[in-house]
């Protein structure tokens, strides 16, 4: 337990998190889960399940390059405990993700918000459907950045959201034409 509160510290998990992330451990050592896998490796899965319970999102390689891990490990270990411990674990949402890539970009407040409105108008319009969420988060900031005055580059948004430059432009360019947004 000592290594998963310094590893919730360095990645600045609050406590509630550090809790349920401590339960999943604990469970997943009482059903032997625990046996041929890296002690790392599962309290980094039970960290990032953790996060997924409390809609607090982490992405996978986030966590693994705190730890030190690779995303074949954590990814291994986060579908043996989900198999095992029978885990209802909430698909992330872009809105999710709004708000701490936001903060990371420095974005004020407004552009935040806007981002969160064009990710509304998107689900309305189906467009998150099979997406990864990051990437939508990501497009909408850009074009919220683009709207509120407070522009960020793609490689910005792309390297703050672990996402590749491509997928920024991609979605942004889904988001423009069916949402019909006018950015210029």
């Amino acid at each position: 337990m000592t290594e998963l509160h310094r590893i919730s510290s360095q990645l600045s998990i609050p406590y509630s998190i550090r809790e349920t992330s401590a339960v999943i451990y604990r469970k997943a050592l009482r059903k032997r889960l625990t046996r041929g896998r890296t002690i790392l490796g599962m309290i980094a899965a039970s960290l990032y399940l953790a996060c997924r319970v409390h809609t607090v999102p982490r992405p996978l390689e986030e966590i693994c390059d705190q730890i030190h891990i690779t995303r074949k490990e954590l990814s291994l270990c986060v579908r043996l405990i989900l198999r095992y411990l029978n885990l209802k674990i909430p698909h992330s949402s872009p809105i999710d993700f709004v708000h701490r890539f936001g903060t990371e970009l420095n974005l004020p407040g407004d552009a935040k918000k806007k981002a969160i409105d064009i990710l509304h108008d998107a689900k309305r319009e189906r467009l998150t459907i099979g997406k990864d969420p990051k990437g939508m988060a990501a497009a909408a900031i850009y074009v919220a950045s683009i709207l509120t005055g407070s522009r960020r580059t793609q490689l910005e948004i792309a390297k703050t959201a672990r996402v590749t430059e491509v997928t920024v432009r991609n979605r942004y360019k889904e988001m423009v034409q069916k949402l019909d947004i006018s950015t210029v």
